[in-house]
């Protein structure tokens, strides 16, 4: 399917400046012009703000905008144990929820729930199941998970913190969480090669989480431009223009202590 019309729409994006098409105002042309099964890939894509936002939720905190649900819905999509689309939730979240009853037990596992999110994709994605993902799913919740991980690595060093306890619901065979515990002892965390681009950005901000946030926004950003299709009329380039777009709104709104705040919330996610 080719979305002429909608893809023409779409204004140029860049971090620091104000998007002309603001996030709702994409997501209703979306749901305009998209057809019934790339709609749906749409809010499966946003799943992992719902995610996240489930923890807000539990904390109290406010929820990011660019989910598929407010607040009312989702805490009725908690109780009733289905995504707001309706689709009801696989079973390692349903586990998850019986097994840690309590608002403190969900929130201390919650790093538990998001590697097993992530591991879905990525295994949906192995998988071939082209009518639940596009090619670009795989790439960006790959790149997601990755950056999350060489983000810890860093912060963990930064806090004298044991990287085995933090990565202790990550698969330790994994090439590059085996690289994270294989420098428990190193006076420093040296990225793979292909995140060698996060050394200086930590090296040069690391005590300044505005900067510091700015400089992973930006990051991510072009690493999204890389990812995008060379089919400037296919969902691909919608997805890609989805990401960048929240990125960019995200920066928008950040603050000294948001920027800190959301770091942190980076760390504890994935620890």
């Amino acid at each position: 399917m080719q979305y002429y019309f909608l893809a023409s729409l779409l204004p140029p994006l860049e971090i620091g400046h104000v998007p002309t098409l603001g996030f709702q105002e994409f997501r209703e042309l979306m749901r305009i012009n998209l057809t019934e099964e790339h709609w749906h890939q749409i809010g499966r894509f946003l799943r992992l703000i719902d995610l996240e936002n489930m923890r807000a939720l539990w904390l109290q905190e406010p929820l990011d905008p660019h989910g598929n649900a407010n607040r009312e819905k989702l805490e009725q999509a908690i109780l009733e144990e289905r995504w707001p689309d309706g689709e009801e939730f696989p079973a390692y979240m349903v586990d998850y929820l019986v097994r840690y009853s309590s608002v403190e037990e969900r929130v201390a596992h919650f790093p538990l729930l998001l590697a097993q999110f992530f591991n879905e994709q990525l295994e949906n994605q192995e998988g071939g199941q082209e009518q639940l993902h596009t090619d670009f799913f795989g790439k960006y919740f790959a790149f997601q998970r990755e950056m999350r991980l060489v983000v810890l690595g860093f912060r963990a060093k930064k806090l004298d913190r044991d990287p085995v306890v933090e990565l202790q619901y990550e698969d330790e065979t994994d090439p590059l969480v085996a690289q994270i515990l294989a420098q428990k002892d190193a006076k420093t965390y040296e990225p793979p090669f292909e995140y060698r681009e996060l050394w200086p950005i930590f090296d040069a901000y690391v005590d300044k989480p505005r900067e510091l946030h700015r400089a992973l926004y930006e990051y991510q950003f072009d690493h999204l431009v890389e990812l995008g299709s060379a089919d400037p009329f296919s969902i691909e380039r919608i997805l890609n223009y989805l990401s960048r777009l929240i990125l960019v709104e995200r920066w928008m709104e950040l603050t000294v202590q948001k920027g800190l705040d959301v770091i942190n919330t980076i760390e504890r996610n994935i620890a």
